[in-house]
């Protein structure tokens, strides 16, 4: 028993399946995560090794270099890239994708690597450190920052209060709280005072540690009863700190920590500091789960901090009031000021808005096309699949552990129109079934198996086209598949619909209908088919020229359409926010840094009120904005993110305000660079302009990175230049001397180690206040240790008891040096990178240009070459990915599944010659829109291949049925075409088949585009990433229909023609 005929048996069992799938998909749609783009995952590992004392350069030629050579031959290893600085070596292996299992294989390989390294130095602290880096559960949502009129205690109260309501919050993974300063307890040590005592820093922190002691000792036993027995000498106040007893003089006097030394309850010394709108403050960065919502989560944390929000009267806060009774506002000093700022949900609400709106007027658009075609109750039966295939792909992506995202989304809305053209298919066989006298469950029954094969052929050449797009590698990649996964879920889902659910529903509620009955095709269409199969004659007739001029047209547009089209990764949207990116000169500490940035916030604070929410100023960090970057911590760094009121409710675009902010900044002086950093849409992406310098030399590097940057300047549309190379900040170096540090029995790593005490400190023990751990820190006084002199007369402790002065164990000198040495793919490399305004030209032309001019840089500087990365080199991989091995495969896949079909080689080349057709129908989209040639829009070229051979399969069908019929029968419908020999066999077959399957090829593809009208014309609100995928898709598949219509049976006539050797037997 067939699917249709077990359908139209038992329509109780076809409606209960409808049912659970409408129950199932509704629970997915309410219960799915809610995310801006889908998950992106690299598989990474990090490398870290801490070699103390050791110059930069040091720790790259014997820890970093060595490590790399070690782990080069690992399997799978996409990238190495490395960083040495000071006492610090970082190396980044970045796999390619790869399995779970595998990653864990690969970090495994990267341990024993490493593990099988012999020669490196002694000194190092510890082994090199290898983890992978886990980005699964950091995905940021929402910065919440602390201000008001609070001194630092109150403030760190209240953060400390924040953050452990906001973990309790179901799908919050974790909180990184920026701007708190730790308790500490600070004794300074007076130098002269310890040379008096004949005393050394040392020594203090060992009085201090072992006076400070909480021991067991076991259990004493006294007569029946038992003791615990405890020696307490643990601090009970900071005063008892001063009073430890460091050593007695010969005299038998104390000499107590108050002596050498002043003891301080203080906080630790800033390494970064947090301001929202000038004012300090601390900020919670909160992150979420993978599985958690965002929207969800942020609206619970809104619900906490309502109280003290600056917008109290912001309608979102008065609905979470109303919506979220569970959770209970925390108590705070009055005075506290908490704002959210960063808050993804608002943006995630926007897109997700917007896709959704699009989705819902497609939906509109496609009934109201159903209606005007086929009627009330045929447009009922094909809408009435829609919702059923698309619910129950919702309950399949939830299995799969996918999330409502925008590209979820706009695979939804691809489909729309898609989903509907195998049920149309379906009805208008079955009712012309009905016209020819079957009853309705008969009808049913007949008219789904008649088409079965086409219907599925069809639907199987869409997936086919679709699924070779889950296979492209990247981040582009991971960011683009879920549309194809979404679009072949709901198709499958179709299939059940159409063949399962939709004859039963057409058999239980249809009325028997007649050719003449009001539910039978409409006389203006019968018209419209009469006039298309007289044209179609002619066609015929010069069938030679049209369809070879067709092709050479086709083919000579499409070659200079992709030449002459500006192309890009992914097109730009105006995300309410971007950064201003400082970086002071290096010998700027985070005071200078800080009142630099106070200037700078009062130029940005005069931007109107209404264009902006929130300025939040980040000193002594930089944070990345593209995903592929990491934080940069140094005191003469700072960053501003500059948060804006939502794009309809300013004037001024996003660009526009930078570009005005960017001439303010002129004014102020005093900065090494000045440059924007602003979020784009779609995925993490490298920088617009990005040239590796590659070599062995750090001077010749610098001098070609200059070069670089002075080619860059001189583009037009070209800005914000920069380099990553830092000269770093004046050292006073120290080399030991060999022949003293024997003599005294001390090593380097001691000595650096008790130079690295006196001046950063030693924590040496802990003082418990309560539940809080305070660490107690030995330091010099800051003003006794600031000079060389001054850090010469140190004295260094040696294992027999003397002490000696740091000159007579050092060479001591003052010299310039590197911060950090970065290598790129195991060669030294420094980064030169740019952003480019693409309405004066794009990132790949201004790439192109830079290739141009430094072609021979290899012949200028032997040795040293270019690495060309960022935008351009990904549009590079991603066109040749999908134009040269993702589009070739989804075209064997249709080729193999056509010839299966038909039974044939040729006419599978046939039908698919409507790609080409959608190809030149997808570049006069993106020509009369003005779009440029994206990743996107190349994606929709591929997925439209599968889209336009749909009515091609059914034409050829239903053309081959006709064929057959004729040559069974020989004998035709119009009794007087049948005795005229000028009429063949071969042109009435095309004739009548054409028009038989005229109006399913026009419904089909007028509901597939109406589908798509509402996000190309941007009725839902516009998306200007994802509508140049919809103006290819309707731009292609219009000419793709036209051609399918009017050349495809000219070509068939003609191919047909030649392989049966039956010429026609007419006259012109």
């Amino acid at each position: 028993m067939s699917i249709p005929k077990l359908s139209v048996s038992n329509p109780v069992l076809s409606n209960l399946l409808m049912v659970v799938i409408t129950a199932l998909g509704v629970y997915a749609w309410v219960t799915l995560p809610r995310d801006l783009i889908p998950e992106i995952v690299t598989y990474t590992a990090r490398i870290s090794t801490f070699y103390p004392g050791a110059s930069a350069e040091t720790v790259e030629k014997l820890v970093t270099a060595r490590i790399e050579d070690a782990i080069e031959k690992v399997d799978q290893i996409d990238l190495i890239t490395s960083k040495s600085s000071e006492g610090r070596s970082d190396i980044s292996v970045q796999f390619e994708e790869i399995s779970d299992r595998d990653f864990d294989k690969r970090i495994q390989d990267l341990r024993n690597a490493v593990d099988r390294i012999k020669d490196l130095p002694s000194e190092l602290l510890d082994q090199p450190e290898v983890v992978a880096v886990d980005i699964s559960n950091g995905v940021p949502m929402v910065t919440v920052a602390v201000s008001g009129d609070l001194d630092e205690s109150q403030m760190k109260l209240a953060a400390e209060a924040l953050e452990k309501q906001i973990i309790k919050i179901d799908g919050v993974s974790n909180i990184q709280v920026a701007g708190v300063r730790d308790r500490e307890i600070w004794v300074e040590v007076d130098p002269d005072r310890l040379k008096s005592y004949n005393l050394v820093a040392e020594q203090v922190s060992l009085a201090l540690s072992q006076r400070n002691l909480n021991l067991p000792a076991g259990v004493l036993e006294v007569g029946q009863s038992e003791f615990l027995v405890r020696t307490m000498g643990e601090f009970r106040s900071v005063a008892e700190i001063a009073e430890t007893i460091i050593k007695v003089t010969t005299y038998g006097t104390p000499v107590r920590v108050k002596d050498i030394a002043t003891v301080r309850d203080t906080y630790q010394e800033a390494r970064t500091l947090s301001r929202i709108n000038g004012q300090p403050s601390i900020s919670l960065t909160i992150q979420k789960k993978n599985d958690g919502n965002a929207i969800r989560i942020i609206d619970q944390i809104r619900k906490i901090v309502t109280p003290y929000t600056e917008g109290q009267t912001n309608p979102v806060n008065q609905m979470i009031q109303k919506t979220s009774s569970k959770l209970t506002p925390i108590e705070l000093p009055p005075e506290t000021k908490i704002s959210l700022v960063n808050d993804s949900s608002v943006l995630l609400r926007e897109r997700l808005g917007i896709l959704q709106n699009n989705a819902l007027l497609g939906l509109v658009l496609v009934v109201v096309f159903l209606w005007l075609f086929m009627g009330s109750r045929n447009a009922f039966f094909a809408a009435l699949g829609i919702p059923t295939a698309i619910l129950g792909a919702l309950w399949i992506l939830k299995l799969m552990g996918s999330s409502i995202n925008a590209s979820t989304l706009f695979g939804l809305i691809l489909v729309i129109g898609i989903v509907v053209d195998d049920a149309i298919v379906v009805i208008e066989n079955v009712f012309r079934r009905m016209e020819e006298g079957l009853s309705p469950a008969k009808a049913a029954i007949v008219g789904a198996q008649e088409v079965a094969w086409p219907v599925l052929s069809a639907s199987l050449t869409t997936m086919a086209a679709f699924l070779p797009l889950i296979l492209m590698s990247g981040i582009p990649g991971q960011f683009m598949r879920v549309v194809p996964i979404t679009g072949v879920v709901v198709i499958l889902a179709s299939l059940v619909e159409v063949f399962a659910i939709l004859p039963a529903h057409i058999a239980e509620w249809s009325k028997p209908t007649t050719a003449n009955s009001e539910e039978s095709h409409s006389n203006w269409f019968v018209n419209i088919q009469d006039r298309y199969v007289e044209l179609l004659n002619r066609i015929l007739d010069w069938r030679y020229v049209i369809v070879f001029g067709t092709v050479l047209g086709t083919f000579v547009f499409s070659i200079l359409a992709f030449i002459s089209l500006p192309k890009e990764l992914f097109p730009g949207e105006d995300f309410p926010q971007f950064y201003i990116k400082v970086d002071m000169p290096t010998d700027y500490g985070i005071e200078e840094t800080t009142q630099f940035m106070e200037k700078l916030e009062r130029v940005v604070k005069s931007l109107p009120k209404e264009e902006y929410v929130a300025l939040v100023t980040n000193i002594g960090l930089q944070t990345p904005t593209n995903g592929l970057e990491g934080t940069s911590i140094s005191s003469n760094v700072a960053e501003v993110l500059v948060e804006l009121v939502p794009k309809d409710e300013r004037n001024r675009s996003r660009d526009e305000i930078i570009e005005f902010l960017r001439l303010q900044m002129t004014e102020i002086t005093g900065a090494e660079k000045i440059y924007f950093d602003k979020q784009e849409g779609g995925p993490p992406r490298g920088r617009d302009v990005e040239v590796k310098v590659k070599g062995d030399r750090i001077p010749q590097l610098v001098a070609i990175a200059n070069q670089l940057k002075r080619k860059l300047s001189s583009i037009d549309g070209v800005f914000d230049v920069k380099d990553d190379f830092k000269s770093g900040k004046p050292e006073i170096r120290l080399r030991t001397k060999g022949e003293k540090l024997r003599q005294f029995g001390l090593t380097i790593f001691q000595v650096a180690n008790n130079v690295r005490h006196a001046i950063e400190g030693n924590t040496c023990t802990v003082y418990r206040d309560a539940d809080e751990a305070i660490d107690v820190v030995v330091k010099y006084t800051k003003n006794s240790m600031n000079t060389i002199d001054a850090l010469s007369q140190m004295m260094i402790a040696t294992p027999s008891g003397i002490s000696v002065p740091l000159k007579d164990i050092a060479q001591i000198s003052r010299e310039n040096s590197l911060v950090d040495i970065k290598r790129f793919d195991v060669e030294r490399a420094i980064t030169v990178s740019a952003s480019v305004d693409r309405e004066v030209t794009s990132p790949a032309i201004a790439t192109q240009v830079l290739q141009a001019t430094f072609e021979d840089i290899g012949f200028r500087y032997p040795g040293y070459s270019l690495d060309f990365r960022g935008e351009f080199d990904q549009i590079l991989e991603s066109f040749k990915e999908l134009g040269l091995k993702l589009l070739p495969m989804g075209v064997m896949l249709m080729y193999f599944i056509l010839g299966a079909q038909f039974k044939s080689f040729l006419q599978p080349f046939i039908i698919l010659f409507a790609i080409p057709f959608g190809v030149i129908g997808a570049m006069v989209g993106l020509l009369i829109t003005q779009s440029t040639l994206s990743l996107i829009a190349l994606f929709g070229v591929v997925a439209l291949a599968g889209i336009v051979v749909n009515d091609s399969i059914v034409l050829i069908d239903f053309i081959n049925q006709r064929r057959n019929q004729n040559q069974k029968s020989k004998t035709y419908d119009d009794q007087e075409k049948a005795n005229d020999p000028v009429v063949d066999e071969l042109r009435d077959a095309v004739l009548k088949g054409s028009r038989l399957r005229l109006r399913p090829i026009v419904l089909t593809s007028i509901t597939t585009i109406a589908g798509l009208i509402p996000m190309f014309l941007g009725l839902g609100g516009k998306s200007p990433v994802w509508q140049p995928l919809a103006s290819t898709i309707i731009f292609g598949l219009l000419f793709s229909t036209l051609l399918t219509l009017f050349v495809m049976p000219a070509l068939y006539y003609i191919i047909e023609g030649i392989r049966s050797k039956n010429q026609p037997h007419y006259t012109d």
